[in-house]
């Protein structure tokens, strides 16, 4: 296999895009609360219409 293989086919060898290095931390948490907190208002509500 070629070396532009193994860089194609090796996750180690790739780089983080551009626009996701600048993600950090802080961003990063708080979208998954976000997301958890839209997650338990669905459930909720499907609790309540059941």
């Amino acid at each position: 296999m070629s070396s532009t293989m193994n860089f194609m086919t090796d996750p180690t060898q790739q780089t983080p895009l551009p626009a996701l290095a600048g993600f950090g931390y802080e961003e990063m948490l708080t979208e998954l609360e976000a997301i958890v907190a839209e997650a338990e208002i669905r459930l909720a509500e499907e609790e309540a219409t059941a």
